[in-house]
């Protein structure tokens, strides 16, 4: 679905594993707000915002911790080439806290 596709994905350049980074974060946007990124735009339109724009739209609760701020801003890098892997968000701070809290 466009809501959650990476910039790259739409723009069809090479792509890999980190275009799912992208897509995590729209995943954890729709954790926090119940909607992806761009949802009240038409898939037509998201796609154009996607492709175009340096960051997703979003507006994240009050509550939202700093790191899980910093989480998606690592997961939105528009440069595939920057945007971190799996193995390093596994390693920040959102993660090992949420890790922490259930253990």
């Amino acid at each position: 679905t466009p809501h959650w596709a990476s910039p790259e994905t739409i723009q069809g350049t090479t792509y890999g594993r980190k275009a799912d980074i992208w897509s995590l974060g729209c995943s954890v946007v729709e954790m926090f707000t119940k909607n992806p990124p761009w949802h009240e735009l038409s898939p037509i339109a998201a796609i154009f915002q996607i492709a175009t724009c340096d960051k997703p739209k979003y507006t994240l609760p009050e509550t939202a911790s700093i790191f899980a701020r910093q989480f998606l801003d690592l997961c939105f890098t528009k440069d595939y080439h920057q945007r971190p892997t799996a193995d390093d968000l596994l390693k920040h701070p959102f993660i090992l806290d949420q890790l922490s809290s259930v253990l």
